[in-house]
This record gives structure tokens, C-alpha cells and sequence, in this order.
């Protein structure tokens, strides 16, 4: 909800403000760069005094600042409001997936994370459509659904179960403990990975292709974001069967597959002499997600010990939160060069060469 929700509202929020887009804009990053900093922070709170004693008070805080937006009347409150909720999204971006790794093992956890893959999905592509239309009656409109995560809050203080923490450690001996826990290599594949997959997603699949439907082909704003949704059917479908994917294939497999088709896909759309080949690569960004993202959530959440497991699910979610930051504008600075085409031309062959390079690296850490 946090952008996906906002997005389609930047257009009115602008105008009832009377800010710049630049401005505007800044809703989105100030919701986006606590993350990537705070985020292990939080992870380290969490192995130290539990998961549901930071994920719920995480929710609550999420719930409050959003809707408090509505009642503000300063631009400067309003962005102070966006980083007390990015920082609580971030934590529960995290900390969700860490409960999955706590609490389930197997084919069961791999199955969940691939459902939590899917459910974003469907956020991500519904989420733009009730956000643009609750604008249309109110800039503030959209802010008022933050107050879900007040009543989600009340319902995890009532059913989620506690794990037991087995932390002794604080301050850099915890750091240099949980370092030593995992595998050092197949965490720093497994990073990287996530890095390129949301530097792919938003700087490619939301803004690069966005502006080619525009140029290109003339499409309403509407239309664009119908179209944009169709990698979310895509993702979700393949996220939902990363359980049985798994049996078949290793993840340094999956995930690899997942950057070919991400590659594959990006050219497809450069070379697109139509907005129906157009439509079909952006079927293959879902794919390519659906393979790449749910696996490596389980390979890392298998990775690491239960005792550390909050700090290095919340550097997953830093090196996430970084890679949709830094996507869009270094996508928009390579087109502002050699042109939108060109651009996804280039970022489809390095997306080739970076999953083969992460399959070799994954590998390589198996056999070290």
C-alpha cells in the first residue's frame, strides 16, 4: 500500500498542494529511503525481543501515520509523516517473511513465501487502480485505507504467535555472530539477487515501460496501468507453485531462470514492432518474478539460523528497498542517453549476464 496506493495520487496531490512534481514525488522516496537504512536495525530489535513485539507496534505506527496524513496542514509534516511510515513498512516488509522462516520449514515455507509473493502481486496491481479512483474524490482519500494496519495490528496482537528468541549477543558481537552464521557467499549471491530483481522491476517494468506505452503507442494513463498489472497475473501464478518449481529445480536454477526471462523479456520489449509483443514480454517480467523473488526469499530464510534470522532478513529488505530507489532514476539517466529502446536492450543483456554470474556464484558457495 505504501506506493502502490500513493502513486496514482501524486497527479492530485500536486495540484491540492500546489507543489512541483519533483515535490510530489518525494512522498514516494521519503516512504522508501528510511528502509534502507533503519531496516537492519529493526532486524537486530527483533532477534533481541521477539518478532511480535516489533511487527505489531510496527503495524499500529504504519495505521496511524498514514491516516494522519489526512489531517495535516503543512507539506513538511506531511513528508515527516511518510518516514515514520516507511520505516514502519519496512519493518513489517521484513518481518513478515522472517515469521514465515520462524514458524514453518519445508515444502510448507517455501509454499507460504511463494503465496506472500503472490499476494504482493495482487497488491501491486490492484493497489494503482483503488488508489487512482479514491483520488479522484479526494487527494486524502487514499490515506484513510492506512488505517487497516491499525485493525491487522489488533489481530496479530491476537493470534500470532511468539518465537522464542535465543539471542545473547548485542552491539557488534551480534553482528559478528550472525556474520558467522550463514554461509558467507550464498548470502552475498542471494543479496544481490534481491538488488536485481527490484532494480529491474522498477526501473525497467514501472518506469521505463510506462514511458514507451506513452510515446510509442499513445495509451491513456488508464490503459497504462491496466497494462502494467499484467505482469502481477503472471507473477502470481508462478509465485503460488514455487513450492513444486522447487522439487524439480535448485534455487541457483530458478533464480537464474528467473534474469533469463527477466533478460528475454526486457529485449522483447525493446525489439516490440507491436503493444501485443509489447504485452507478451511484460507476461515475462511476471514470470521472471515469480521465479526469482518467492525462491530467493526461501534460499535466504533457509540460510539463516533462527537466532538471527530477523538481521538477515532485514538487510534483504534494505538491499530491496535500495534497488527500488536507485531503479528509476538510473534507468531514466541511461534513456536520457541512448533512448528507452536502447536502454532495455542494454539492461535485458545485463540481465542475462547477472543471472549466469549469480548461478555460478550460488553454485561455487555449495561446493566451498
Amino acid at each position: 500500500m505504501g506506493v502502490s496506493l500513493i502513486s496514482p495520487a501524486l497527479p492530485t496531490i500536486q495540484a491540492a498542494w500546489d507543489i512541483s512534481e519533483s515535490q510530489a514525488s518525494l512522498l514516494i522516496s521519503a516512504f522508501t529511503l528510511p528502509g534502507i537504512v533503519l531496516t537492519p536495525f529493526v532486524g537486530l530489535i527483533a532477534d533481541r525481543v521477539g518478532r511480535k513485539r516489533v511487527l505489531v507496534p510496527s503495524l499500529f505506527l504504519f495505521g496511524v501515520s498514514g491516516i494522519a496524513v489526512v489531517f495535516v496542514d503543512g507539506f513538511t509534516t506531511l513528508l515527516g509523516l511518510r518516514v515514520v511510515q516507511g520505516t514502519a513498512g519496512s519493518a513489517i516488509m521484513s518481518l513478515t517473511v522472517t515469521l514465515l522462516g520462524d514458524l514453518f520449514s519445508g515444502e510448507q515455507r517455501s509454499r507460504l513465501i511463494g503465496l506472500n509473493a503472490a499476494i504482493l502481486a495482487i497488491g501491486a496491481a490492484g493497489y494503482p487502480l483503488l488508489g487512482g479512483g479514491l483520488a479522484l474524490l479526494s487527494w486524502a482519500a487514499p490515506f484513510v485505507c492506512f488505517a487497516l494496519g491499525i485493525v491487522v495490528a489488533v489481530a496479530g496482537s491476537a493470534v500470532l504467535p511468539e518465537p522464542e528468541s535465543n539471542v545473547n549477543s548485542s552491539g557488534l558481537s551480534y553482528v559478528a555472530n550472525a556474520a558467522q552464521s550463514v554461509p558467507t557467499r550464498a548470502a552475498l549471491g542471494l543479496y544481490i539477487a534481491i538488488f536485481g530483481i527490484f532494480f529491474i522491476l522498477y526501473g525497467a517494468q514501472l518506469t521505463v515501460i510506462p514511458f514507451i506505452l506513452d510515446e510509442s503507442y499513445g495509451l491513456s494513463s488508464g490503459t497504462i496501468g491496466l497494462l502494467l498489472g499484467l505482469p502481477a497475473v503472471t507473477m502470481g501464478m508462478m509465485s503460488s507453485q514455487s513450492s513444486r518449481l522447487i522439487r524439480h529445480l535448485s534455487p541457483p536454477r530458478l533464480i537464474t531462470l528467473g534474469f533469463v526471462t527477466y533478460g528475454i523479456g526486457m529485449t522483447l520489449a525493446a525489439l516490440a514492432p507491436s503493444i501485443v509483443v509489447l504485452a507478451s514480454a511484460l507476461f515475462l517480467f511476471g514470470i521472471g518474478q515469480g521465479f526469482a523473488e518467492p525462491i530467493t526469499d526461501t534460499a535466504l530464510n533457509t540460510l539463516a539460523p533462527d537466532a538471527f534470522r530477523g538481521g538477515i532478513m532485514s538487510i534483504r529488505t534494505s538491499v530491496l528497498q535500495f534497488g527500488t530507489t536507485l531503479g528509476p532514476p538510473v534507468f531514466v539517466a541511461v534513456a536520457s542517453t541512448v533512448g528507452y529502446t536502447n536502454t532495455l536492450f542494454i539492461a535485458g543483456i545485463a540481465a542475462l549476464a547477472l543471472g549466469v554470474s549469480i548461478f555460478g556464484f550460488l553454485t561455487l558457495s555449495e561446493t566451498v
